[in-house]
């Protein structure tokens, strides 16, 4: 992307989106993601610091992740329905608010602190999906499709970059200043977000693509509406299934990994830490080469290729007899999976209608998500009676044997389905 983006509107004036706002853009995201990963590191912290109770940071991060994952349809809504731009700004100043309040609230009533983080844990849930998803769909409307691998390489690669650098810095500020007031400081990241998305103003601006009242049952209509458009497209269909067979045999082996490390294998606890933070290093330097590697081969190759390697982490993991050959697999298993997520969320926007996009891919991620308790149900019944290797070798072959049934629909991705250039940009 060497020059302006032009995006030409049916019925408004012509807008240039500047390489520099791009940046300024794909940057903010970043950081709100490094706001999120403080979230994830600080909340579970504190509740464990006032409870003692493992179980009871276990429930709150459920309660951190349900809210996310079942309001994403209706995200996908508002995402067709609103511009871009008030999505980005509601979302980051509501998240800035609640992280100040929070902080307020526990230090004020120290004996409510669990409350007080489940609420706020909840209330950013949803915050954060309604982020995610407007990403989706604001994308394409100033990125052409000959871009659009590169764009969501960078995106994947600042969202890993925040994996890999949030609980670092979150380690070294509790360290500086207090576990509690990361929540001040995730407050400040989301004002920061907010105003940079505040001064984009005219860039994130787009047309209200249906002008429906939002009610309960317009947004079950278009939800279904979004259903509708995702089974006349069998290529998505096949990488809808595929993700979720991903997300399986991704979530056994994190929910695995720990007990594997410090139980099967008998290391200490910063073993644990070295080879997580060697993964996120890993997948982050991957991103590189996306871009090279998608002018090479068909996205087709890509994932099937991507998901191969996968498949072969989870068999190394189970069939590990050292250290160093668990670490090689996880390192595969987990440390590949942004190849896979940067070519099928490409080919999910080149494919859908524009003006089903939010709503289609709010129940894309929905079922995308929906095996990541699955998982860890299957753990938690299984790994016990079984051991954590054998469980990962059964999600290994049997998401081995649903993508063999998958393959007819996920090869239809040979046939073009492109839709005639980016949404238009209206102010």
């Amino acid at each position: 992307m060497t020059g302006p983006l032009r995006v030409t509107g049916r019925e408004s004036q012509t807008t240039d989106i500047r390489p520099h706002q791009i940046v300024r853009f794909v940057g903010g995201r970043g950081v709100a993601a490094l706001a999120d990963q403080f979230l994830l590191f600080a909340i579970p912290l504190l509740v464990f610091k006032t409870t003692g109770s493992v179980a009871a940071s276990g429930l709150v991060f459920l309660v951190e992740w349900l809210p996310r994952v079942i309001f994403v349809p209706v995200a996908g809504v508002l995402a067709d329905r609103v511009d871009g731009y008030r999505l980005y700004l509601v979302a980051d100043t509501v998240r800035a608010l609640l992280a100040a309040a929070a902080f307020a609230a526990v230090l004020t009533w120290p004996g409510a602190t669990v409350v007080t983080l489940s609420v706020l844990a909840a209330s950013m849930s949803l915050a954060s999906a309604q982020a995610y998803i407007a990403m989706e769909t604001t994308l394409p409307r100033f990125v052409p499709a000959e871009h659009m691998v590169r764009a969501q390489s960078v995106i994947q690669g600042t969202e890993q970059a925040s994996t890999v650098l949030g609980p670092a810095i979150a380690v070294v500020l509790a360290t500086l200043l207090g576990t509690t007031d990361l929540l001040l400081v995730t407050g400040v990241l989301f004002a920061l977000t907010a105003l940079n998305v505040l001064t984009l103003r005219g860039s994130l601006s787009s047309a209200v693509t249906n002008a429906e009242p939002t009610t309960v049952r317009g947004v079950l209509a278009s939800v279904a509406e979004g259903g509708r458009t995702l089974f006349k497209l069998p290529a998505m269909v096949g990488l809808v299934g595929l993700t979720m067979m991903v997300n399986l045999m991704v979530g056994v082996g994190m929910a695995t990994s720990a007990a594997i490390t410090t139980g099967t294998f008998g290391k200490p606890d910063r073993y644990f830490g070295v080879l997580s933070f060697a993964e996120g290093v890993l997948s982050l330097l991957i991103f590189f080469f996306i871009p090279r590697l998608s002018r090479r081969i068909s996205p087709l190759v890509a994932i099937l290729g991507t998901f191969v390697i996968i498949c072969l982490g989870g068999l190394a993991i189970s069939q590990a007899t050292s250290f160093t050959q668990f670490a090689i697999g996880y390192t595969l298993l987990i440390g590949t999976v942004g190849i896979l997520n940067v070519f099928i969320r490409a080919e999910r926007i080149r494919r859908i209608p524009r003006e089903h996009l939010g709503k289609t891919i709010g129940l894309i991620v929905l079922l995308n998500q929906v095996s990541l308790p699955v998982s860890g149900f299957v753990v938690a019944v299984f790994a016990t009676a079984h051991g954590p290797q054998a469980v990962l070798l059964g999600s290994v072959l049997g998401s081995v044997l649903i993508a063999v049934l998958l393959l007819p629909l996920v090869l239809q991705l040979r046939y073009p389905h492109a839709h005639p250039g980016p949404a238009p940009n209206h102010r």
